[in-house]
């Protein structure tokens, strides 16, 4: 019978624990990152431009999901997801012992690729190790735990922000949970992903993991692929692959620029809008944000993945529209519509775990959501870069219908060329199609 057949047991329920561990201490990272470079400005003597630059750098060395994604493809998924927490704890802690920009700077990026890892193959070994039918709904349960960490970086940063914290310290904190993650996966052991072990020629050992892992009834229903039958970057724009590769990187590139864009610099936001206490509105984010991830698990399942992403494109920049309006009218307006921003967004991102790994099949999974991961923190790393400069040069209002005008595009690509690979739906064109022959 089918590995991916067998029923939730203690063997999945520990390697999805080891993948939302890293989910907290990944959102934590880079939510606290606002608040370090807040109280660090001032010592750090930092411009508006490097402001954006140190905020954006853990998102841009998310880009290197491009690299880690093939890797994954090429010696397996284990090894990285194994390590990259203890990577990511020991960077966190070297900011600790720093003063220099470019130092911390090159810290930030290194995180950033540990969160990499997390984001690209973390998701691909739980869907190739879940049944196909229940791995999105623990995929799309991601966003709960890293939202959570992103939260509690806010609370945790808001705290530290009242006590004076040094800035070092407040850099230094994400290890806290980094080394949760590491504990965690290094106690309980990460095991590799059979179908990869399959498509790379070792169907024998995959065989034999399965049945320690899962039970001996149980093995890798798979093609043997041929061991030299490589996978590269430019195999994922041919005519087999490019539309699927082009759609997953423009909607996560057009989701995270205003989601990573406004959050990480919501107290400067803010600042420049009618929207009363900076500590309350900021609050308000937090709790939002918090109710969407649990309504976002909940859309995820009864939606199909075409309605769900244009609906919370076209849904978040309607907010963000009601918002340029509301400043000029009312204080409740606004923040309303701040609260219907939070919740959409965060609604929306629910989508960024299961759908990317359901663009690919197995043999190219991890390169393709490495690249898509890739298009994704070049959007969040702009939004994040480019806010306090475009707050500078052309206000609150200004930018926030450059952040509209992104979802809106995110929206149209969507509607025109977003495949559907919800397992319900396909399901049902498999049954249709059937009954028609």
């Amino acid at each position: 019978m089918n590995y991916k057949a067998a029923p939730y047991s203690k063997f999945h329920k520990m390697l999805f624990l080891c993948a939302v561990l890293g989910q907290i201490a990944c959102g934590f990272a880079l939510g606290i990152a606002g608040t370090a470079v807040t109280e660090g400005k001032a010592d750090l003597g930092l411009s508006t431009f490097w402001v954006g630059l140190l905020g954006a750098g853990t998102l841009i060395g998310l880009a290197g999901s491009l690299v880690v994604g093939n890797l994954a493809d090429k010696i397996g998924r284990s090894k990285l997801v194994l390590l990259d927490m203890a990577f990511f704890t020991v960077f966190s802690i070297a900011q600790f012992f720093t003063s220099s920009v470019a130092v911390i700077m090159a810290l930030r990026i290194l995180i950033g690729l540990c969160i990499a890892i997390d984001y690209t193959v973390g998701s691909t070994i739980v869907s190739e190790w879940f049944d196909p039918e229940t791995a999105p709904s623990y995929l799309s349960k991601f966003i709960i735990y890293w939202t959570f960490g992103y939260v509690l970086s806010f609370f945790v940063g808001l705290v530290m922000s009242n006590l004076h914290t040094d800035y070092h310290i407040i850099f230094a904190s994400s290890a806290i949970p980094g080394a949760i993650a590491a504990i965690a996966r290094i106690t309980l052991g990460i095991a590799e992903s059979p179908s990869w072990m399959a498509s790379v020629g070792r169907v024998e050992e995959a065989n034999k993991l399965v049945a320690e892992k899962l039970g001996p009834e149980y093995k890798v229903v798979a093609e043997e692929k041929k061991e030299e039958e490589k996978v590269s970057v430019t195999e994922l724009f041919s005519p087999k692959y490019r539309r699927n590769t082009l759609v997953g990187g423009m909607f996560y590139a057009c989701q995270v620029f205003p989601y990573f864009g406004v959050g990480i610099f919501l107290p400067i936001l803010i600042g420049q809008l009618n929207m009363g206490d900076a500590n309350t509105s900021s609050i308000i984010y937090d709790v939002f944000c918090m109710a969407g991830a649990f309504a976002g698990i909940w859309l995820c399942a009864r939606m199909s993945r075409r309605s769900f992403l244009t609906s919370t494109f076209f849904g978040a920049a309607i907010a963000l529209v009601i918002m340029i309006i509301g400043q000029n009218i009312s204080i409740v307006i606004t923040v309303i519509a701040f609260a219907a921003f939070a919740l959409i967004m965060s609604i929306a991102v629910v989508m960024e775990w299961p759908y990317p790994p359901e663009l690919f099949d197995d043999r190219v999974r991890g390169t393709g959501v490495g690249i898509v991961v890739a298009f994704s923190r070049i959007g969040a790393a702009l939004g994040t870069f480019l806010l306090p400069i475009l707050m500078d040069s052309i206000g609150g209002t200004g930018t926030l219908i450059v952040c509209a005008a992104v979802l809106v595009l995110g929206g149209v690509v969507c509607q025109l060329f977003a495949p559907e690979t919800s397992a319900s739906y396909l399901k049902k064109v498999a049954e249709k199609e059937a009954a028609a022959n």
